[in-house]
């Protein structure tokens, strides 16, 4: 039988994020669910017992001393989950620096924080998977250069350091996902949802569940040589965007 191990996931409190929490404690991770939406963690760490809440805002100097914390007493980490991310900022001639400042505090200095944590606690387990959710923003750029660049930069991070990481065989991948309803678009209308849909290969929205599949292949043994990749799960709308 396997030896539990644990994934710490970020942004698990959103719709993407209930979903990998969920499908990881299914498959037999211990999950490290770190959120800073209070209500819906305690709501998802009461769905399965293999689920442990961690409330924090992702931007807390403190961030890697509570993880560590959480940590004590837990399966080893073999996992890692960058799932967080805030859409803010405007076109550049109106762009803030407040802005600016958010979008790569949340969206990318976690991602780093987090991999220097968990790298060297996986290299002494000889193992260890870490997934960055990107954007194709990050590729095709979009109306929130804010967004965009701190998208892109986890471009940047995740090819590095699955090279720094490869020869202790930890795996770093990109995952770019298509438009998915979750708490950051679930205020799209109805018309703006077809339309996207309609660009799409497949006629239809990514789901939550459809990544959380992805990533629970990319964190188990089947995915062992895939490292360095940047997983197009856009179903041909990245070409169109």
């Amino acid at each position: 039988m396997e030896a539990l191990k644990t994934s710490i996931v970020t942004g698990a409190a959103g719709g993407m994020g209930r979903a990998v929490c969920r499908m990881l404690a299914a498959n037999g991770w211990q999950v490290l669910a770190i959120d800073h939406n209070e209500k819906r963690l305690a709501t998802l760490a009461a769905s399965h017992t293999a689920i442990t809440a961690l409330p924090m805002a992702m931007d807390s100097p403190a961030l890697e001393e509570h993880i560590k914390q959480a940590l004590e007493g837990m399966a080893a980490v073999a996992g890692l989950v960058n799932l967080v991310g805030v859409s803010c900022g405007k076109p550049i001639d109106l762009l803030e620096d407040s802005d600016w400042n958010t979008s790569f505090n949340i969206n990318v200095t976690p991602a780093m924080r987090l991999t220097r944590l968990v790298a060297p606690l996986m290299r002494a387990a000889g193992e260890g998977s870490i997934v960055n959710v990107g954007s194709p923003v990050g590729l095709v750029g979009a109306n929130k250069p804010s967004y965009a660049a701190s998208k892109a930069a986890l471009h940047g991070l995740t090819m590095s350091t699955a090279r720094n990481l490869g020869p202790d065989n930890v795996r770093v991948n990109l995952l770019l996902p298509g438009p998915t309803i979750t708490e950051m678009t679930k205020d799209w209308p109805q018309e703006r949802r077809d339309a996207i849909a309609s660009g799409t290969f497949l006629k239809r929205l990514c789901q939550p569940e459809d990544v959380a599949n992805m990533i629970n292949f990319l964190l188990g043994s089947s995915s062992s040589y895939v490292t360095g990749s940047i997983i197009d799960m856009t179903a041909g709308s990245l070409w169109g965007h």
